[in-house]
């Protein structure tokens, strides 16, 4: 199994798990939004790569 997020990756994925839709709005008025949307873009295919190797059983 192969966790590849990196630092950035795992902050805007908790910072979504942690605030939902509304980390938008925060990301918006941050000036990140285009960046940070592409981070968690990234991030949760990484994650969702990682689950599947492990329904799998790695």
């Amino acid at each position: 199994m192969k966790n590849d997020l990196t630092n950035l990756e795992w902050l805007v994925l908790a910072d979504y798990l942690d605030k939902g839709d509304r980390v938008f709005d925060f990301w918006k008025k941050d000036k990140s939004l285009a960046k940070n949307k592409s981070l968690l873009k990234s991030a949760q295919r990484k994650f969702f790569d990682v689950a599947k190797e492990i329904r799998k059983g790695d």
